[in-house]
Parts: C-alpha cells; sequence; structure tokens
C-alpha cells in the first residue's frame, strides 16, 4: 500500500504536467506573456481629416451608422493589389502621354518574344554534351563584343540619326579551346 501512493501521484503529476504542455500556447496568450499581434491583412490606415468649406454645410449626424469617410480593409487591400479596379481603367484607350512613352520605348516586339528568349535562355544553360566537349565545342564558345568596331557602329548610328539597336552588334571571333579529337590529331 506504501508503493501504490507514491505511484500514483507521480502518474497524476505527469498527467497534470501533460495537460499544461497541451495548452500551454493558450495559456501565455490568456496571460500575456505571448505577443498577438494584429492581423496585418485587417490593418487600414485612417482617413485624413477634412472640413468642409463653411460649417454651416455639415452633414447630419445619423447615430448607430457607420462613419461614411472610413473604408473597408479589404477594398483597400482589393485596390492596392488591382490598382485599375479602384481607378478604373481608361476606356478611351491610351492617353496622349502614355502614347509618347510608348513611342519612346521603341517598335513593338514581336509576338511570342518572351517565349523566344526563354527558350533561348534554356538553351544557352544547358551543360556542353559529351560530343561537344570531344569536338571542343562544350566551353569557351561564348560571344565577345567587338568594343572598338561596337563603339564605330554606334558613332555611325548617331551620325546619321539612326537608333542603336539597328545593325548587327560586331563580335570578336571566339577562342576554343581544342577538343580531344584535335588535340590527339594535332600531336602527330
Amino acid at each position: 500500500m506504501t508503493l501504490i501512493r507514491p505511484v500514483r501521484t507521480a502518474a497524476l503529476t505527469l498527467a497534470a504536467a501533460t495537460l499544461l504542455a497541451g495548452c500551454s500556447h493558450q495559456v501565455k496568450q490568456d496571460f500575456g506573456l505571448e505577443a498577438n499581434p494584429p492581423d496585418a491583412f485587417q490593418v487600414g490606415e485612417e482617413p485624413p481629416l477634412s472640413l468642409p468649406p463653411e460649417l454651416g454645410q455639415l452633414p447630419a449626424p445619423n447615430p448607430g451608422q457607420a462613419p461614411t469617410q472610413e473604408q473597408d480593409a479589404a477594398t483597400l487591400g482589393e485596390a492596392a493589389l488591382v490598382p485599375q479596379q479602384a481607378v478604373g481603367a481608361p476606356t478611351g484607350g491610351a492617353t496622349a502621354g502614355a502614347q509618347e512613352l510608348l513611342n519612346e520605348a521603341g517598335p513593338t516586339p514581336p509576338a511570342g518574344i518572351r517565349e523566344q528568349v526563354n527558350q533561348n535562355a534554356l538553351v544557352a544553360s544547358r551543360p556542353a554534351g559529351f560530343v561537344a566537349k570531344l569536338e571542343g565545342q562544350g566551353e569557351g564558345s561564348d560571344q565577345v563584343v567587338d568594343a572598338s568596331a561596337e563603339a564605330k557602329r554606334l558613332q555611325q548610328n548617331e551620325a546619321l540619326g539612326l537608333p542603336v539597336t539597328q545593325g548587327a552588334t560586331p563580335q570578336q571571333a571566339p577562342v576554343q579551346p581544342a577538343g580531344f579529337w584535335h588535340k590527339l590529331l594535332n600531336s602527330f
């Protein structure tokens, strides 16, 4: 009988510790020991204070009605994510300023240019294959711009009033390391 009492006390202590550990998060929040920040998506800005030009034109207060100047946090969030919905997209097409900005940006890119650039980048980022390495085409085949020829081309375009994008960019001949087969054949 003397052995049962300590075992029961230990079992009750273990059960109480397990229960307290299970609700420790809620207990910390209830006692203010854990920070409980506000939801960032529900925090809104206060509208600016404004006075009408004449104090006699103040609207009559309606007790119990929500303030008319405050906006809902969800509406503010939607306006921040999709500004065109909040402001309203222009119905008459691009404005004169927007059209001038587009004209200064240069010619319209061809359709599908994004896919073409992504495909070219994917192909260029792949490592050289086994056969290409044997032939010496794997590394060192990057194109290098010929600086002096490019400066001449840009000066000519500027003198003729042409855009800098007109004309091919001069490239230096890439120095490719000799592949295995070239080294083997050149050794004889």
